[in-house]
């Protein structure tokens, strides 16, 4: 029999993924409302393929660029190889692709953490520097390029997003220069818990905060954050090679807009792969340059497939070697982690 609390738990994961369904139908609708098919087809088939396989392997490049940035920040802990990184982010990102959650950040720390043992909360700690300086990069872009002005005065959500920005990087400075500070929350919030979860707890918290030390160097701090802007540009010339690909004249600017575009469409629920979301938001993005519809919806089409299907594929064949199951891992205690 279920408890209330798991009853409610139980609904909330149905109605997020009844709102997922409803989103993607949505934007599928809108993706191919009043479209031209034979242009559709025709835009899409016509494509120069040999740019589109630069941008296949930019796109498995940029996975790997990514393992760069994750091999400083666990250093620490000692040198895991960047083939090794490589094939992690891949399953994260292969995780996050498939399945409804996302939690393809919590499998690549599980997975770090079992196989070349180092501290899971560790390991946590370092996901959650990459995510929070993804971020502030998200922002600063959006804020600062000035192609994104138009999409500005319709949509006020940025401004929400720039005061969290600045919250992330208040808590970030104490996180970093005050860990005692943060080590006093962690054992008032501990006290909230039962005794027998009070100690793992306080023991995963501590050792993630670990992390943060690292970037008290600002030589650290600086290599990190350089690398963030490389794999972002690595991702924008994704985007232009396909242009290329469909012949659109179209700057580096633009790429980067298309970029910003479809991270917003991570943001809400959708069935796994972002079918739909995917699309329309690089409609979107390419209408403010004069793109076609129909133009622009082929070329988010081939962009999707160039995303996502090297890092399923690749997905697929890793995850056996790694000994673990997406399902039943999903859940994964503090003590696995930690």
């Amino acid at each position: 029999m279920k408890t209330p609390r798991l009853s409610k738990e139980s609904n909330y994961k149905w109605l997020k993924i009844l709102v997922g369904f409803a989103i993607t139908a949505l934007a599928l609708w809108l993706s191919f409302r009043k479209i031209d098919w034979q242009l559709l087809k025709d835009a899409f088939f016509q494509a120069n393929f040999f740019w589109v396989i630069l941008a296949l392997v930019n796109t498995i490049f940029a996975v790997y660029a990514l393992g760069w940035r994750w091999q400083i920040l666990l250093k620490p802990k000692g040198k895991i190889p960047l083939s090794n990184l490589f094939r992690l982010n891949i399953i994260s990102q292969y995780a996050n692709i498939i399945m409804p959650w996302r939690f393809g950040e919590v499998v690549r720390a599980y997975l770090a953490s079992k196989h070349h043992k180092v501290s899971g909360a560790y390991v946590m700690g370092t996901v959650f520097i990459e995510k929070i300086l993804d971020f502030f990069v998200f922002v600063f872009l959006w804020i600062s390029v000035p192609a994104l002005f138009a999409i500005q005065k319709e949509v006020k959500g940025y401004k929400i997003a720039l005061v969290l920005c600045l919250l992330a990087a208040f808590l970030l400075v104490i996180f970093i220069w005050q860990p005692r500070t943060v080590l006093k929350w962690i054992n008032f919030l501990s006290l909230l818990l039962p005794p027998k979860l009070r100690q793992g707890f306080k023991g995963f918290l501590e050792r993630g905060i670990e992390a943060f030390g690292l970037l008290r160097s600002a030589k650290t701090l600086i290599i990190i954050v350089v690398l963030t802007f490389v794999f972002i540009g690595l991702q924008v010339l994704t985007n232009i090679f396909l242009f290329k690909a469909f012949d659109l004249r179209l700057s580096f600017w633009v790429g980067l807009v298309v970029l910003l575009a479809n991270q917003v469409a991570n943001i809400p629920p959708s069935v796994p792969g972002k079918i739909g979301i995917f699309e329309y938001a690089v409609i979107l993005a390419l209408s403010l340059f004069g793109i076609a519809k129909g133009q622009a919806l082929s070329y988010g089409i081939m962009l999707h497939l160039v995303a996502y299907i090297p890092k399923i594929l690749l997905g697929f064949i890793f995850l056996p070697r790694m000994d673990v199951s997406l399902r039943k891992d999903r859940k994964l205690s503090v003590e696995e982690l930690g």
